[in-house]
C-alpha cells in the first residue's frame, strides 16, 4: 500500500518534461511508480490545483541566531512550498556552527556557498571585508574538503562600495582559490566596479553571476537598452545566472528590457532575510515567481528555474526538484488564483499582476509538514 497519493492535480515537472494531470505516488518517503487502483493510506484530490517539485531556493541567508540577517529555514519555508534552498551566509570562522545548528537540525534541505569574508555576514552593521589580504586560503580549503558533502562552493560580493578601489581584484583571487580546490564560484553582482564584461570573462563555466537583474551600475543592459552581446556569449560558455533579487537588486526595467531580447535568468531565488520575509518587495518564493508568470514567462519555465535547475547545482539533480521514481517525496501543491496585486521595484516602478501563486500543501521526504487552513480537500473517493 502506498503512503501517499496525489490524485487529479495538473503536474509540472520540468526535469521530465511533464506538463500534464497525472497522479503522483509517494511510498518510504521517495517518489514510486503508480498502479491504476492502487490504494495509499492517505489520498489527496488536487483537482483544479498545480503539482510542482518542492521549490528549491537557490538563494538565501538562514544562519538565524548566528547572523543579524538570517531566518529561520522550516518556519519560513515550508508553509511556502519551498523544501530545500542554498545558504550563503557563513565564512570559515563559523561554518562548523552554521552546519551543526542549522543544516543538520532543518528539515529542509540545506546546502551552501563558503563566504571568503572568514566572518561570513556576521552582522549588517558594516559590510564584510573583501580585501583579499584577509582570505585564508588554507583554511578555506580543508573546511571546503572536509564539508564537500555540503559546501557547493565559494561567494564573494563584488560591490563598489565593498571594493574601495581595488575593482576585482576580489573576484580574481576567489577565482584562483576555487581553481586550485577545484569548486565553483558565485559572485554577487550590484554596482559592479568594472564593466560587466569584465566580470564575465573571469568567471569559469560553472559559476554563478547573481543579482543579474540588479539596476544600479554596469547592469547587463547598455545604454542605449541593449542586451550586451556578453551575456548570451557567457551563458553559451556554461556561466549561470540567478535573480536573487533581495529587497534591491531587482529592476523591473532591466528584467523586461532583458525578456523583450530573449534573455531570462537561468534561476529564481530571492536572497530571502528576516527584513524581507514575509514583507515587500519580495515576500516569498513564490510571491516572487507569481509575478515572473504575471510578467510573461510560461510558468513552466519558472517552475524550472525554482526546482530543476537549482537542484543541479547543488548536486542533486534527479534526487530533488523534480516527481521522478526514486526521487525524495518533496511535493508541493499551489492555487493559480485571481489575484490583483501591486509589485514595486527598489526605484518605485510598480508591475500590476492579476494572478498568484498560493500555497495550499507542502510535502518533504514522504512527510505531510505543511496545509493551509482553507484547503479542504478529500481524503477518499467514493
Amino acid at each position: 500500500m502506498l503512503d501517499l497519493l496525489i490524485l487529479n492535480g495538473h503536474v509540472i515537472d520540468p526535469l521530465n518534461e511533464i506538463d500534464e494531470i497525472k497522479p503522483i505516488a509517494v511510498y518510504n518517503g521517495k517518489i514510486t511508480e503508480y498502479e491504476e487502483g492502487e490504494k495509499a493510506k492517505h489520498t489527496i484530490n488536487a483537482a483544479g490545483r498545480y503539482v510542482f517539485p518542492g521549490l528549491i531556493d537557490a538563494h538565501a541567508h538562514m544562519f538565524a541566531e548566528g547572523t543579524d540577517i538570517g531566518i529561520y529555514p522550516d518556519i519560513v519555508y515550508l508553509p511556502t512550498g519551498v523544501t530545500s534552498a542554498i545558504d550563503f551566509s557563513a565564512g570559515v570562522s563559523n561554518y562548523r556552527i552554521f552546519r551543526s545548528a542549522v543544516v543538520e537540525r532543518s528539515k529542509v534541505t540545506i546546502k551552501s556557498f563558503l563566504q571568503m569574508c572568514s566572518a561570513g555576514l556576521v552582522t549588517s552593521s558594516y559590510h564584510e571585508n573583501i580585501d583579499p589580504k584577509y582570505f585564508n586560503p588554507e583554511k578555506i580549503s580543508k573546511i571546503y574538503n572536509e564539508n564537500s558533502d555540503n559546501i557547493i562552493g565559494l561567494k564573494i560580493r563584488q560591490s563598489e562600495e565593498l571594493a574601495m578601489g581595488m575593482g576585482i581584484k576580489p573576484l580574481k583571487t576567489t577565482v584562483a582559490i576555487a581553481d586550485k580546490i577545484g569548486c565553483p564560484v558565485e559572485v554577487h553582482c550590484t554596482n559592479i566596479p568594472v564593466p560587466t564584461e569584465e566580470v564575465l570573462k573571469v568567471l569559469r563555466p560553472g559559476d554563478v553571476f547573481e543579482h543579474v537583474y540588479q539596476g544600479v551600475k554596469n547592469t547587463i543592459i547598455d545604454e542605449n537598452g541593449k542586451l550586451y552581446d556578453c551575456v548570451p556569449k557567457a551563458r553559451k560558455r556554461g556561466i549561470i545566472f540567478d535573480t536573487a533579487e533581495g529587497r534591491k537588486h531587482g529592476d523591473f526595467d532591466v528584467m523586461m528590457t532583458a525578456m523583450d531580447q530573449g534573455f531570462i535568468a537561468d534561476m529564481c531565488s530571492t536572497d530571502l532575510v528576516s527584513g524581507s520575509m514575509y514583507r515587500r518587495s519580495i515576500f516569498s518564493l513564490p510571491n516572487l515567481m507569481s509575478r515572473y508568470i504575471c510578467m510573461g514567462i510560461p510558468m513552466r519555465h519558472v517552475v524550472k528555474m525554482s526546482t530543476a535547475r537549482p537542484a543541479k547545482l547543488m548536486g542533486m539533480e534527479g534526487e530533488i526538484g523534480c516527481l521522478s521514481v526514486g526521487a525524495r517525496a518533496d511535493i508541493a501543491i499551489f492555487d493559480w488564483k485571481e489575484f490583483d496585486q501591486t509589485y514595486y521595484d527598489w526605484k518605485g516602478k510598480t508591475f500590476k499582476a492579476d494572478h498568484l501563486l498560493t500555497p495550499e500543501l507542502t510535502v518533504k521526504d514522504g512527510d505531510l509538514v505543511y496545509c493551509a487552513p482553507d484547503y479542504i480537500y478529500e481524503d477518499k473517493f467514493k
